[in-house]
């Protein structure tokens, strides 16, 4: 063998060698379509999180005692109270001086991320999960991106 088929398989050793990392770095497919699923679930949580607040900041003066949480997510659209791709109702707790929680289920947990923020608000593990927010407070911003978990 000739100096340029020992080149061009390397080269090709290579590429196959790159191609099984990619996979296992980033999974497969099936496991990105799950990924970008949790990604979309976490903005639309997030949208109505922004909506809850816009309830809430207008529904008094500017002191926080007089103001009240929606008792229920009625009067939102029903494609904000949603998670956009399996059309199941997120769920909605209303609790005491502006908190609540919004739950919704997940299909992969997104503290498993090769480089995981520690801080990040919108963390959450695989399946039923509640998100702890304060209407008083600025809505935490839903990453555009995530790292592949």
């Amino acid at each position: 063998m000739n100096r340029d088929t020992w080149a061009a398989i390397a080269a090709t050793i290579a590429v196959v060698i790159v191609i099984i990392l990619g996979f296992r770095v980033l999974g497969g497919p099936g496991r990105q379509r799950l990924v970008q699923s949790d990604h979309r679930t976490v903005r639309a949580l997030a949208e109505l999180a922004q909506q809850i607040k816009q309830s809430w900041d207008s529904s008094s003066n500017r002191d926080t005692l007089g103001k009240v949480l929606p008792a229920n997510l009625d009067k939102f659209p029903a494609s904000a109270k949603q998670d956009p791709l399996t059309h199941q109702p997120f769920i909605y707790r209303p609790k005491s001086n502006g908190e609540y929680e919004l739950c919704a289920t997940f299909a992969l947990d997104s503290r498993e991320a090769q480089d995981p923020n520690p801080d990040e608000h919108w963390a959450h593990p695989q399946g039923d999960y509640c998100f702890h927010l304060d209407a008083a407070q600025p809505v935490p911003q839903a990453p555009y991106y995530f790292q592949s978990y």
